[in-house]
């Protein structure tokens, strides 16, 4: 069996953040019902072929029109057997609607009614319209990436999105799920795509309250201060990643680089750490990052390359959700068709 098989889940949201939360539930054995738009479905469907195919894979489709009091019906049923219903409207629509969560729980007591907005449906963002880059550069995120004196710069990946956002929701909804088998009762779960950047911030956080001084791009020790977590340019244009924070990995390092002079001097001043540094490019420059990753990969440096997305995926694990010994999760390949289990909310 799955995790969570015998588990219904209602999907009101579009886009990534909702679906790759309610795949998740999905590949546990959940049955996750899509709620579209009659007609045009999720707007992903159409804008976003790839990831609606990457995100929807063993869900079912209805297609209901919210706004239409005429399936008001359908909607209160499907809810009334439902364990989860997951929605990704700004804060609000769903009461005007006529679906918010007191409407819900009164036909089901037991339903988790899980809202993933962008900035909480209180505070002084809770109006705006907001995307992934937003939410990183309010929290504080974004000001942390890129290099000392330069500009913060893209990541390339929705961080915000995913793990400021799908992967809160699924604990959220996991926490709600096990706190109803105590309490017999469903419970609202409130997740915030700022709010979990925010949650990101730990370390930069920690340090902040330690010393009174706010970290700084490329000045702190996660984004460029020591040359013991680092990007160095190798040959051929490649890079090859330093991580060794732990004095071991550190030490480690610098003995196979023929630098042990380096090992007490760490986590030394400024002027120290540009000097090893520029010590450590010119060492590094002198081969490519795979052959660097070959000869240091085994000696407990903590390095690695900095690979594409073509040279990375050949080592992707088959699925790529958490392994559980005894109820493992598996990825269905297939997409549904819009409105293909309408029949569920006849």
């Amino acid at each position: 069996m799955r995790a969570l098989e015998g588990i219904t889940v209602l999907d009101l949201t579009r886009l990534l953040p909702g679906a790759f939360a309610t795949q998740w539930l999905a590949d546990f054995g959940a049955e996750v019902i899509k709620i579209e738009q009659p007609g045009t479905g999720d707007y992903a469907r159409s804008a976003f072929p790839p990831v609606f195919e990457f995100t929807n894979r063993g869900k079912k489709s209805v297609e209901i029109d919210l706004k239409d009091v005429k399936n008001r019906e359908k909607m209160l049923g499907l809810a009334a057997r439902a364990d989860v219903l997951i929605e990704g409207f700004r804060p609000g629509v769903m009461d005007r609607l006529g679906f918010g969560y007191e409407v819900l729980r009164a036909v089901n007591p037991r339903i988790i009614y899980a809202a993933l907005t962008g900035y909480g449906r209180q505070g002084e963002f809770s109006h705006l319209a907001g995307h992934d880059i937003n939410y990183l550069a309010l929290s504080g995120v974004l000001d942390l990436m890129g290099a000392k004196n330069g500009p913060p710069v893209l990541a390339g990946i929705q961080i915000a999105d995913l793990a400021g956002g799908s992967m809160q929701a699924v604990i959220g909804i996991l926490l709600a799920l096990e706190a109803r088998h105590r309490t017999g009762r469903g419970q609202r779960v409130d997740v915030s795509m700022f709010d979990g950047s925010a949650a990101l911030m730990a370390v930069p956080v920690s340090f902040w309250r330690a010393t009174g001084q706010p970290p700084r791009r490329g000045d702190d020790p996660l984004s460029g201060r020591y040359a013991c977590y680092q990007i160095y340019a190798a040959a051929r244009g490649s890079y090859l990643t330093v991580g060794a924070l732990e004095p071991k990995f550190w030490s480690n390092l610098c003995r196979e680089l023929g630098r042990e002079d380096f090992i007490a001097d760490q986590y030394a001043g400024e002027a120290r750490q540009s000097e090893m540094k520029r010590a450590l490019a010119e060492k590094f420059a002198a081969a490519t990052a795979e052959e660097w990753f070959a000869r240091l990969g085994e000696k407990d440096c903590c390095v690695a390359p900095v690979r594409n997305l073509k040279d990375a995926i050949r080592h992707y694990p088959a699925s790529p959700i958490p392994a559980l010994g005894e109820t493992p999760g598996r990825s269905e390949t297939r997409v549904p068709a819009l409105g293909e289990h309408n029949s569920i909310a006849s």
